[in-house]
């Protein structure tokens, strides 16, 4: 990938910015402003990326932390519907008791 597709990508990626002003500084200025640009830009995506992270573990904690009654629960709602749709003469008192108490 050449440097100019790099650049356009990136141009593309943070919202197309418009750098024309840049060239009007002093070469001092202009390193500076360059640094500058990416030093916030690489904080910021920095951060973002730790939020994104955060987020994902906060999840999947609070799925896992469930994940035992989830489970239970589908097992219960497929054992009702088998014993709603199955034939009366597959019912009897041996393979489903009277009563299932769900929570």
């Amino acid at each position: 990938m050449s440097v100019a597709n790099f650049l356009s990508t990136l141009r593309m990626a943070l919202g197309d910015f418009d750098f024309s002003a840049s060239v009007k500084l002093r070469d001092d200025l202009n390193v500076l402003f360059w640094w500058t640009w990416f030093t916030i830009v690489i904080i910021t995506c920095l951060i973002f990326l730790n939020y994104v992270i955060a987020e994902a573990s906060a999840s999947y904690n609070l799925v896992s932390e469930k994940l035992h009654a989830y489970i239970q629960k589908e097992k219960l709602d497929l054992i009702d519907e088998f014993e709603r749709m199955a034939p009366k003469f597959i019912k009897n008192n041996d393979r489903m008791p009277k009563y299932i108490i769900t929570r």
